[in-house]
């Protein structure tokens, strides 16, 4: 669950309710997202998942090093509204491996939804194989994550 990821590197909770700083994106975020903002706002962590990399045709092993918060430099809504060159629309970027590489929520096909899937954006991928599908949504993806070996 969302309450049993460890930080080592935590940020305080948010003291406001999240969906006010979140009022500048127009998707919605999903609600465990929202409840570890209010526990943790971001902050770094060290997790990896597998996932089917459409770049490289295989399962590959990566990571999460930082969560992104709302009220400090790792900020979801300075990534929405800053995205890096190529980044696909209707992505919100939530984590980074610390390669430059994001954890997304992925609202291209849908929206309008409360709940999206998540997905790995690589990028030095090829426009078309820059995103792999990790997770049908948050809750899948938090019990994917193991500590690295």
């Amino acid at each position: 669950m969302v309450s049993t990821l460890k930080f080592h590197d935590p940020y305080p909770p948010l003291k406001q309710d999240p969906k006010i700083f979140l009022r500048k994106i127009p998707f919605i975020i999903p609600k465990k997202y929202l409840e570890l903002l209010q526990e943790h706002d971001g902050g770094f962590l060290d997790y990896d998942f597998q996932y089917y990399s459409n770049s490289f045709e295989e399962i590959i092993e990566s990571g999460i090093g930082v969560l992104f918060g709302l009220n400090h430099k790792y900020n979801l809504i300075k990534e929405y509204n800053n995205p890096p060159e190529f980044f696909p629309k209707g992505l919100v970027s939530f984590g980074e491996n610390g390669g430059g590489n994001f954890v997304c929520f992925d609202y291209r096909n849908n929206p309008k939804t409360d709940n999206p899937p998540i997905v790995y954006w690589d990028h030095e991928a090829d426009i078309g194989k820059d995103v792999s599908f990790i997770a049908k949504n948050f809750d899948e993806f938090i019990s994917m994550l193991k500590e690295p070996d």
